[in-house]
């Protein structure tokens, strides 16, 4: 541990040396916050797709100035997507029916598909690719590294709350429920980042987010799909 967090501090300190300017992770936070709050008034999707676009640019900020390095293997993409397939078939099955309820009010808000614009495609592209990629970038690349494990899971489980606010806000049991199942969630891709790497870590986030959030959404509003 100790040669791991001595190569991290010289890996900040790098980081830092390269940019013109540090992103604090926590002040990284609060502007998510400020922007959460600040988009209280706005439908789920269109809400959560401007949240998770702003964890890209803070992630993009952080990074400014510094060279990024992509390199993945398959046989990692292939280990996420196996956790992945552990952790969502067993939820999916056994909470099947809480989750084709939920979903949809959580994060797609078609009251009314006719008039509210949200498609099929958009749907995936915002459960399946954008949010893992946005959070996985934002809490494990930035928040994990800088500040380690725990303070990034207790940051995610509130961003989760900010994230389920306006739409379970009312129901305080069940914010808490889901907002603790994706902070537990959020620990397990957190660990995968430190035990193997962003690529598995991602691979799985994706793949529970298609399980658990993709398929009850396409089986509660098949409609959407069939434009």
């Amino acid at each position: 541990m100790s040669k791991q967090s001595g190569s991290a501090t010289r890996t900040r300190s790098k980081s830092r040396k390269g940019g013109r300017f540090a992103l604090d992770p926590y002040f990284a936070g609060l502007v998510f916050a400020g922007m959460g709050l600040g988009t209280l008034s706005l439908g789920a999707s269109p809400r959560l797709v401007i949240l998770w676009s702003t964890l890209l640019g803070l992630w993009l900020a952080y990074r400014e100035g510094q060279s990024i390095k992509v390199h993945y293997q398959f046989v990692d993409v292939g280990r996420g997507i196996g956790i992945g397939l552990i952790l969502g078939l067993p939820l999916l099955l056994l909470a099947f029916r809480v989750l084709t309820t939920a979903i949809p009010i959580l994060y797609v808000s078609v009251d009314d598909p006719s008039i509210s614009g949200v498609g099929g495609t958009t749907i995936f592209v915002s459960l399946v690719l954008l949010a893992p990629l946005a959070e996985s970038l934002f809490f494990h690349d930035i928040v994990q590294k800088e500040r380690g494990f725990w303070i990034a899971a207790v940051l995610y489980a509130v961003a989760c709350v900010i994230l389920f606010l306006p739409t379970a806000g009312r129901y305080p049991v069940v914010l808490a429920a889901v907002s603790g199942v994706s902070a537990i969630l959020g620990g397990v891709y957190g660990l995968l980042y430190d035990r193997f790497d962003m690529t598995t870590s991602l691979a799985c986030h994706s793949t529970v987010n298609l399980l658990l959030l993709f398929v009850p959404a396409l089986l509660s509003h098949l409609d959407l799909f069939t434009r």
